[in-house]
């Protein structure tokens, strides 16, 4: 399956995000007729993007990320595996920020790719010691994201395994050239060029993993298979260039009725130029008196209205209406449903992230040849957290007393709502501790029975 979206496409996409290419030098903007290109140039270089892909984009991204995923994990590669949580890329991105990477690209294109190599060739795994690999970062796996603007061409079997995966990257002397890797159920090569079956090949290399070493991570639930899904954003981008217009246009009748150009009477008016800072005259036979003239302000109400209907559009469209501040009359069940679906988007898009971490961690085991217990949890509730009410409930969910392992689940959930800045480390270690604290209380009532038992 070869990549069907054009570059036009994925720039669009891109440029809506970080309001840049032609949001930042007014190429989005349409010269309208009978508009000279002296005109049209002078409008570009007045241009201002009013950004509001990108509040859509992070409020299904950052309310996932607010807190630390819940991980554990335990094994004889424990060690290795918290390296790389460490340093996932050899460049100093934690996992944390891996994923909300992933989240991002996924979000912002449809879907994101997660590829993961070794920094060296990989060992035959009967030789691979826990030596070997926690010697240094550089001897275990490295983790990236590919965004599918760079891919090229994927293929996939009847399980929709992917068998072969070729994608675009930068050359290693020359930043202004590409080449074309291309990765393989049994090894890579790496192509002089970008495109397929054309150049000669600068690397190569072997592993013995059994498959390619690569997630899809699509934004939403969608057609199995497809891996190059229209963005679910890209109605929101083409919406904000519409945006970016009027607002362009706004600006035009403004100005125009802001400077208004007066007019009188003038045997010779064939002397005048038209502008806001001179006159317009007329035959001084008319008999009308000098006075000021503006365009009318129906188009500049017409447009004010559009602009904010279509600013309201954009964050219908995404889904996120409450999370991004929009205030309205909406009666209270209405409210409630908006709240319920955003909390949906969210705790969706939040499985497939925690799914596809599990997937990076099995890649990670094939590549090491070492096992280890792994168990990661990404937030499902989007809800307000009233503290003081989360806390009550703990108090009274822990009279149950339903046994050690409930008041441990209950301490791990007043943790995340009290102290949601924790770090992995400093959550575990709290756990760890009221675990040891339950531990001791139960010796010591063992031990020490109270009086009449």
């Amino acid at each position: 399956m070869k990549n069907k979206h054009s570059r036009a496409y994925y720039e669009l996409l891109e440029h809506a995000y970080d309001g840049a290419g032609g949001f930042k030098d007014g190429s989005y903007l349409l010269q309208y007729p009978r508009e000279s290109l002296e005109k049209y140039k002078a409008r570009k270089q007045m241009a201002y993007y009013f950004n509001y892909f990108k509040p859509c984009v992070d409020a299904h991204v950052d309310p996932i990320f607010e807190r630390t995923p819940a991980r554990e994990w335990s094994g004889a590669a424990e060690n290795v595996w918290k390296m790389f949580m460490e340093n996932a890329d050899i460049a100093g991105t934690n996992l944390d920020d891996l994923m909300k990477g992933v989240a991002q690209v996924s979000k912002i294109y449809g879907i994101a790719f997660i590829i993961m190599d070794n920094a060296k060739e990989q060992l035959a795994k009967s030789e691979i010691t826990l030596s070997d690999l926690a010697d240094k970062r550089e001897n275990i796996p490295y983790a990236f994201v590919v965004s599918p603007d760079r891919v090229i061409e994927i293929k996939a079997d009847k399980f929709r395994r992917i068998t072969y995966f070729a994608y675009t990257e930068e050359d290693s002397q020359d930043e202004n050239k590409k080449n074309t890797r291309v990765m393989k159920p049994s090894g890579w090569e790496l192509r002089e060029g970008c495109g397929l079956g054309s150049g000669r090949v600068i690397e190569q290399g072997a592993w013995q993993l059994g498959c390619v070493p690569v997630i899809p991570v699509t934004s939403r639930v969608g057609k199995p298979g497809e891996f190059f899904p229209l963005s679910e954003f890209f109605p929101v981008a083409q919406t904000n260039k519409h945006i970016f217009n009027a607002c362009s246009w706004l600006t035009e009748i403004l100005a125009g009725q802001t400077f208004p150009i007066i007019t009188y009477p003038s045997a010779s008016p064939e002397s005048i130029n038209i502008g806001v800072n001179n006159a317009l005259s007329f035959n001084p036979d008319s008999k009308h008196a000098p006075a000021f003239i503006a365009p009318p302000n129906g188009p500049a109400e017409m447009l004010a209205k559009d602009i904010e209907s279509s600013r309201q559009e954009c964050y219908r469209m995404a889904g996120v209406v409450n999370v991004t501040g929009v205030k309205s009359t909406e009666s209270g069940e209405a409210k409630a449903w908006d709240f319920k679906r955003t909390n949906q988007l969210l705790s969706n898009f939040s499985g497939i992230l925690q799914s596809a971490e599990n997937k990076l961690v099995q890649l990670f085991r094939l590549f090491t040849g070492m096992k280890f217990d792994y168990a990661v949890k990404y937030p499902t509730d989007f809800a307000y957290t009233d503290l003081a009410a989360e806390l009550a409930n703990a108090v009274i969910a822990k009279d149950l007393n339903f046994g050690d392992e409930f008041n441990i689940e209950i301490f791990k959930r007043v943790l995340t709502a009290y102290l949601s800045e924790l770090s992995a480390d400093d959550f575990d270690a709290l756990v760890k501790a009221y675990k040891g604290a339950l531990a001791d209380q139960k010796l010591d009532t063992e031990q020490n029975p109270p009086a009449g038992e």
